[in-house]
């Protein structure tokens, strides 16, 4: 592998994406798939009973049987976590055929890509790499940076993305949206001035205020006018 991971966020929503695997490895990956709104094709012969719950409640396609050539096609993305290392090397073959990319758990020379540790405020994502070296450095230094990102940002991720919706696009839109940040809008947040918060958006935006205001605000019920 190369030296560095080169990070990019996929949009995975309605995406099909083939899991190869049944055990807890497995059923670690899938959630993080679900969570993004995946569509997910679970293929082993043995698989976990949260994974089978999951199947019943028609959140995963499975099919519980060993994995057979051909079953990567059509997926955008290929994960595998066999308990056969003969089968990961199978899937990975088939998946690189294919031109399709694929994670093989915990071998991070068959992976096109490698998996970060994830950490979430609602839109907010927060993901550390160790390019498959050290997960563990990674889920510790995850945790560090969540203790200073709290729920408040994910509010304020919202907001800022309502305003940025309703905002011609150009430098003076990105200067006021930086200007909300700067003006402290994440601690107004979480001390709960809601109000001040909206007089200093005001201040910012000088034009158009009502009509804008009121759209922003409309289904944020954590900030209120």
């Amino acid at each position: 592998m190369s030296t560095y991971d080169f990070p990019i966020a996929l949009q995975l929503e309605e995406r099909s994406v083939v899991l190869v695997g049944g055990g807890r490895i497995a059923q670690g990956r899938l959630a993080q798939l679900l969570e993004v709104g995946a569509q997910v094709r679970v293929i082993d012969p043995k698989v976990t009973p949260e994974l089978r719950a999951l199947a019943d409640a028609g959140r995963i396609e499975l099919v519980e049987r060993e994995y057979r050539s051909g079953d990567c096609a059509g997926a955008f993305l290929v994960f595998t976590a066999a308990e056969v290392p003969e089968v990961n090397r199978s899937v990975v073959a088939e998946a690189r055929a294919r031109r399709i990319l694929v994670n093989a758990a915990d071998v991070p020379e068959l992976c096109d890509f490698t998996m970060p540790s994830i950490g979430r405020r609602g839109p907010v994502t927060v993901a550390v790499s160790t390019s498959g070296r050290a997960p563990a450095l990674a889920r510790f230094l995850r945790k560090r940076a969540m203790v200073a990102i709290g729920e408040e940002f994910g509010t304020l991720a919202r907001l800022l993305g309502r305003l940025r919706e309703l905002t011609p696009g150009g430098p003076d839109r990105a200067a006021k949206l930086q200007a909300v940040i700067d003006a402290g809008a994440a601690e107004l947040i979480a001390m709960g001035r809601k109000r001040e918060l909206w007089r200093a958006i005001r201040q910012i935006w000088r034009s158009r205020l009502a009509t804008l205001l009121d759209s922003a605000s409309a289904g944020l019920s954590e900030v209120e006018r």
